[in-house]
């Protein structure tokens, strides 16, 4: 009888809970549901958008090329709205993963340019270590050479 009452309810593939409703993530492309906390998604930092077009794990490619990478080690990953990204691809370029936080130039809100840098719009293969710095502005100093 319980399973009649709660078969609509989503679990998560990870855990295979349906505690915790307001974490749960859906994929874009297979459509199954996920606790942020079981895939360390950063839901509280995704806008509305990021959510909508997350994927999981098992569906992750890279947002500038839109393939499945052969080598998962040359992915890094936003720290605000989880999405994938080829070092091989980016710009700067990245021989490897950088120390610290990784941020998408799609989640950076530059304080000191205000965006304006990027004629026309943020460049999917931007990145910075500064949410609020492009790298234009020196969000990757220390880590490039401009």
């Amino acid at each position: 009888k319980d399973a009649y009452y709660c078969g609509w309810m989503e679990c998560c593939f990870t855990c295979g809970s349906s505690g915790a409703s307001d974490t749960m993530l859906f994929c874009v492309d297979c459509g199954e549901a996920f606790h942020s906390f079981c895939v360390n998604a950063p839901i509280h930092s995704m806008d509305a958008a990021s959510v909508a077009s997350w994927r999981c794990p098992n569906c992750k490619i890279c947002e500038i090329s839109a393939d499945a990478p052969q080598d998962e080690l040359k992915m890094l990953f936003c720290e605000m709205c989880d999405r994938g990204f080829s070092l091989d691809l980016l710009d700067p370029p990245l021989p490897a993963a950088p120390p610290g936080v990784w941020i998408c130039g799609q989640c950076v809100d530059c304080h000191k340019c205000h965006n304006n840098l990027e004629p026309n719009g943020a460049s999917l293969k931007h990145w910075s270590r500064d949410p609020h710095l492009c790298y234009r502005c020196g969000g990757c100093d220390g880590l490039v050479d401009h």
